[in-house]
């Protein structure tokens, strides 16, 4: 349903220039420029649409004939333009030019990517690779005008020498009409007024289409095209072909009006996320649409927003000059820029602003910034205990690495030095590093997963399935019963392709997946997601795999030159750097060197939460996506979706690829093929068939170890899940005892396993122990019985004749009669058959005046269940 709108207060006439002024409460507003008058609109005016509104999904034609068009995928109005997102494009009412023999559509547009197939605006039918209905559309990358009685098959097309140029206002025209013989038409293409190209001998005619169901602005006729992304100002559509002398007047007129609707659209609040009137770091100022910058006193704000502070506060007058076609708007901000920090201050702001990620609950490696957040102060590390946190590193691994105690939880102190300028400050921060922690034997397995084909919100969702065997899978909630969600608003409202992680101590986890929601975005047609995607990866972790923590955001791939999205996460760890690698797939036009602009890109994180700057991992001529990474021995072995479901291997494994294909011979520090599950399986055959194992009918290939208890006399036994997703299917299986064989007895399609009866889309296997199966399914399913004893524990402390006294209370808050042991550093002591509800406690003597914080473990049995943790205490002296 189309949402009415009350629209801004129209201009009096866009084709009648003049000079006005305003006052906006963001600043002031003023335009100068004289502009070329246009006594009144040709009669020939069918339809015209200036995107003055500021709310609703109605674009409001200005000509009187009633042709309101609508906005699909979500309206962004920017007080006198509208800026079509990528996600977003206007749709026009049928039949607009329905029987003409002539036509002039001119759009004033400032285009902000400039790549892929994409129409600026199209009219008349649709089509495919296969077949049309006709079209009229100009193609803005390399710009053109074309028309069509059927597809691209039949286009009769001019192109012009002269591109459109990104981050700039633009009138871009399209003539056509009849020629004399009234057989052919001429087409002629107009930027800023100047015509740049025609073709006057056209045998495809504006009467030639009879399908005028598919006008459009901002949406090509091909469902699989991007859409377009830029700002519109205005779009006309004339029943004739207007002279150059009239396209010219427009381009001139509508000048001023986008000059003075691009500065009133800045908003630098929005843009900074520091407060404006307490400016310490450079800011970020605007420039689209020809907008440049001043400042008054200079040298405080520079014209690329870089902030020098003053030795005392000062109101900076900021004022930015949006300039099209020689016609000029300003628009002023004050800002306050605060004196420059001290030596001191620079280094205590340097030290207040490091932040440690789970100092309270430590229990893998640590990642220590060298240089303060804030001013780049030089930091330095020492420990209080070196041999459980290290601050040292080695020429292959980071400082930080962490060596769990033996005998209970630790309280480490680092002293970080910062230093800058001859200054230097100090800080210390308490760590908790928790005790040694023994994973048992893996026996069973977690799926995670998405599902479903983007008919609700809860498709995209996080679902957990799991299995005794790796055979047989039962889903531990319903179909639109997510265990883990986004709600619309928090990042693309969706999260696919999620993958579980086990940290190398093995009691902490990570879930990652890609931020994105088909559903939302109107379906694949409408997406542009590869484009216009998020660029962030979502990451919940846990410490038992039923608590997660809020879901949080971390920007991966901005840093990455024209990158359009980051799907499809997994990660590693790798013994031998200390550090997870991270890899995930990013569409980034013009930052490939060989062919698709879909590549595999490669981090580095230690808590997920500060990654290194991205490298392209893995280049090949097609696209490469999903993939999937496990080690054996010495080895790693990668599957990839580039085509095929491609395998390859290496001891290296950041090692970077860039070939047309997988490298068939390299050293063992290189990625090199083993095989494709096409030409090891000998595949044939359509999708439908189910034989056929290429990336036409498979993606999203999976990794995975069996466990000992089911590899029945094989030494070894390894997963590999690949998505049908041209069938919709779902999960396809495949089993192998060796993965660098390409032999067929070796390798087999595991048809044996039930994976449930929700459709299982590209997510990730991850073994797990019996308690931790126990857990999953009893919070997730409701069966069986809670492997967790409830217990709450105090620790206390008091003097006793001079001497410290260490009192430890423990209470069974579970429902189960349980064994209850405490354990000091002042002696051990063990209930047996506490009740449901009742509190145990015990004194342990210290024999000493003082008392150095510490911690008590308990630890606690019921039946099948149990309990291991501790409390801390603090510092205490009689």
């Amino acid at each position: 349903m189309v949402r009415e709108a009350t629209p801004r207060a129209r201009r009096a006439r866009r084709w009648v220039a003049g000079a006005t002024s305003a006052l906006l409460a963001a600043g002031s507003l003023a335009m100068f420029g004289p502009g070329a008058a246009w006594g009144a609109e040709p009669a020939s005016l069918l339809a015209s649409y200036d995107f003055s509104e500021s709310s609703g999904t109605v674009v409001h034609d200005l000509s009187g004939g009633g042709r309101d068009g609508a906005v699909v995928g979500g309206e962004a109005w920017r007080g006198g333009f509208m800026q079509f997102t990528g996600s977003n494009h206007v749709k026009l009412p049928d039949g607009l030019l329905a029987g003409r023999s002539a036509a002039t559509i001119v759009i004033e547009t400032s285009p902000t990517a400039l790549t892929g197939a994409k129409f600026l605006w199209n009219i008349g039918g649709s089509a495919s690779s296969s077949s049309g209905t006709g079209q009229f559309f100009i193609q803005p990358v390399a710009p053109r005008v074309a028309i069509t009685k059927t597809n691209w098959s039949g286009e009769q097309s001019v192109t012009s020498p002269t591109t459109l140029a990104q981050g700039k206002w633009q009138s871009v025209a399209a003539t056509i009409a009849k020629n004399a013989d009234n057989t052919t038409s001429t087409l002629r293409l107009f930027i800023d007024g100047v015509q740049v190209a025609e073709k006057t001998n056209s045998t495809v005619n504006l009467s030639d289409l009879t399908t005028h169901t598919t006008n459009l602005i901002g949406k090509s006729a091909y469902a699989a095209d991007s859409l377009y992304q830029g700002g519109v100002s205005s779009f006309r559509v004339y029943s004739e072909a207007l002279t150059a002398a009239d396209l010219t007047t427009i381009a001139a007129t509508d000048a001023s009006a986008s000059a003075s609707e691009t500065a009133a659209a800045l908003d630098l609040a929005s843009v900074n996320a520091q407060d404006l009137s307490k400016v310490e770091t450079d800011l970020v100022l605007p420039t689209a649409g020809g907008v440049t910058w001043t400042s008054s006193p200079a040298g405080i704000v520079g014209a690329d927003g870089t902030v020098t502070q003053p030795a005392s506060d000062t109101e900076v007058a900021l004022t930015a000059t949006s300039t099209v076609r020689g016609q000029t708007a300003t628009k002023s901000f004050t800002v306050t820029v605060l004196r420059a920090p001290t030596a001191a201050e620079v280094v205590q702001r340097d030290l207040d602003a490091i932040a440690l990620p789970y100092a309270d609950d430590v229990r893998s490696d640590l990642a220590l910034p060298t240089n303060g957040p804030r001013f780049g102060s030089a930091l330095s590390w020492s420990s209080s205990a070196p041999a459980i946190v290290d601050v040292e590193g080695t020429d292959m691994v980071a400082p930080g690495v962490v060596t769990r105690p033996a005998n209970g939880d630790t309280r480490v102190v680092l002293t970080v030095t910062a230093s800058k300028d001859g200054v230097t400050a100090t800080r210390d921060i308490p760590l908790t590093v928790r005790k040694a922690f023994e994973l048992a034997e893996t026996t069973d397995y977690l799926f995670a997963h998405f599902t479903g084909t983007e008919g609700a919100p809860t498709d995209e969702q996080i679902y957990f399935a799991t299995s005794r065997d790796a055979a047989t899978f039962t889903d531990t909630r319903a179909n639109g019963n997510p265990v883990l969600a986004l709600a619309k608003g928090q990042g693309d409202g969706g999260v696919r392709d999620p993958f579980v992680v086990r940290s190398p101590e093995g009691d902490r986890f990570y879930l990652i997946a890609t931020d994105l929601s088909i559903h939302y975005r109107g379906g694949w047609g409408s997406a542009n997601a590869t484009v216009t995607g998020s660029k962030d990866l979502v990451i919940w972790e846990s410490t038992d795999l039923v608590n997660w923590s809020e879901p949080r955001f971390a920007d991966v791939a901005s840093k990455i030159p024209n990158a359009g999205m980051a799907w499809a996460p997994e990660a590693v760890w790798d013994e031998v750097t200390q550090q997870y690698y991270v890899f995930w797939a990013t569409r980034a036009d013009g930052n490939t060197e060989l062919g698709d602009s879909v590549d595999m890109y490669l981090s580095t994180t230690r808590d997920f939460r500060t990654f290194s700057t991205p490298v392209k991992w893995i280049d090949r001529q097609g696209s490469i996506i999903d993939t999937s990474v496990i080690k054996v021995g010495d080895w790693f072995y990668r599957a990839s979706g580039d085509g095929q479901i491609t395998i390859e291997r290496s001891k290296k494994l950041d090692a970077i690829t860039t070939s047309a294909t997988a490298k068939t011979t390299g050293t063992d520090q290189e990625w090199v093929l083993v095989g494709t599950l096409q030409s090891i399986l000998s595949g044939s055959g359509a999708c439908a068939g189910g034989l056929n194992y290429t990336g036409a009918c498979l993606e999203g290939p999976e990794f995975f170890a069996y466990n000992d208890d089911d590899r029945g006399a094989a030494a070894e036994l390894y997963g590999l899940l690949a998505d049908q997703y041209a069938t919709g299917r779902g999960y396809l299986p495949f089993r192998t005892t060796d993965l660098n064989s390409t032999s067929a007895s070796v390798w087999s399609k595991a048809t044996n396993v039930n994976l449930g009866t929700l459709k299982k889309r590209h997510g990730g296997i991850m073994p797990i122990t019996a308690q931790e199966y126990q857990r999953v399914v009893f919070h997730y399913a409701g069966v069986g019985t809670n492997p967790d004893v409830a217990v709450e524990t105090t620790a206390t402390s008091r003097c006793v004749a001079g001497k410290v006294s260490l009192v430890a209370s423990v209470k069974n808050v579970d429902t189960r009669t349980a064994d209850v042991s405490v354990e000091t550093a002042y002696g051990t002591k063990t209930f047996v058959g506490v009740l449901p509800g009742k509190t145990v406690s015990q004194a342990f003597s210290t024999r000493a005046a003082s008392m150095d914080a510490g911690f008590v473990g308990v630890s606690a049995t019921a039946a099948g269940a149990s309990f291991s943790g501790s409390t801390a205490y603090p510092t205490r002296s009689c």
